[in-house]
């Protein structure tokens, strides 16, 4: 079964700021943490941009994981930079800068095998450049798509096109009710499968994800750490590991298979914030996520 996974979006520098200490300058970006994630679980392919400051340490751990990157375009300037301070309950990230650089210009253009790819992962960016994403793939099994508050802002009709196009939808609660008006989660899921969506992904940060779809609602909680080090790209590998997995099986829409992708979303995302950056992603074994998937299950059970 073709199991290759096409991801969209910001291969980035981050300067991250908060109460266990700081780094600068390290691999960032949304499609950077969900093509790893991803990694573990199908065949995953970039695309993004860079500049010609991106060196051969950053893309590492790519190559560890054996993400292909004949996707990924590198220009004449520098690399897209996020620096962020976060206060010591590391729910909210204060931006202190974002230089774009040559993301500014960013325009995707896939390669004949990313066109044919099995699963389509358009990570946040604005939805202009995924709408043109979703015109150059031919037949994927689905799609996922990630946003932002900016975008539901700045074009949020451009959204809602997005939004007829693909299978699955995540969005954090507060953008959840930004692009519904609906206060209530569930509320705004049902809006959200009206506009055409088969299944919404609200992603609760510190108390798990929920599901809302035709066949139901489903809550699950994070997995939980005594230590937290920092949540950057928590939700980037969230998106990740939960499209990785299905394109790894055979009925990826069943609902049981929606459920399991969600575990192993938050238990992914649980080994991204026990270090800045990748690191602790990209240096996962299958022996590791066995076995806190399996401690994930033990605590779901009574």
């Amino acid at each position: 079964m073709n199991n290759n996974v096409v991801v969209v979006g910001s291969v980035a520098f981050d300067t991250i700021d908060n109460a266990n200490g700081s780094v600068k300058q390290v691999l960032g970006g949304a499609a950077s943490y969900s093509s790893i994630c991803a990694s573990y679980f199908a065949k995953p392919s970039v695309v993004a941009v860079v500049g010609t400051d991106f060196s051969a340490d950053y893309r590492a751990p790519f190559v560890k994981r054996k993400v292909d990157l004949s996707g990924l375009q590198v220009r004449e300037g520098l690399t897209f930079h996020w620096g962020g301070q976060y206060d010591k309950d590391f729910n909210t990230a204060v931006t202190k800068f974002t230089d774009l650089n040559v993301f500014q210009n960013f325009q995707p253009v896939l390669t004949k095998e990313q066109q044919n790819a099995s699963a389509v992962f358009l990570a946040n960016i604005d939805p202009e450049l995924q709408l043109s994403v979703l015109k150059q793939v031919k037949h994927p099994r689905f799609v996922a798509c990630d946003t932002m508050n900016y975008w539901i802002s700045s074009k949020k009709d451009v959204l809602l096109k997005v939004v007829k196009k693909i299978d699955i939808f995540f969005l954090n609660e507060t953008e959840a009710r930004q692009l519904t008006g609906e206060y209530n989660l569930i509320k705004a899921g049902k809006w959200l499968l009206k506009q055409g969506v088969k299944y919404v992904i609200i992603k609760l940060g510190s108390n798990g994800s929920m599901l809302v779809s035709k066949k139901g609602v489903v809550q699950l909680p994070p997995f939980v750490l005594e230590h937290v080090h920092d949540t950057t790209g928590a939700g980037d590998t969230f998106g990740g590991g939960f499209t990785g997995y299905l394109a790894s099986v055979k009925k990826w829409n069943s609902p049981q298979e929606i459920k399991r992708a969600m575990m192993i979303g938050n238990v992914m995302a649980s080994f991204t914030i026990e270090s800045f950056s990748v690191e602790r992603l990209a240096s996962l074994t299958q022996r590791d996520i066995k076995k806190r998937l399996n401690e994930y299950i033990k605590m779901l059970t009574f």
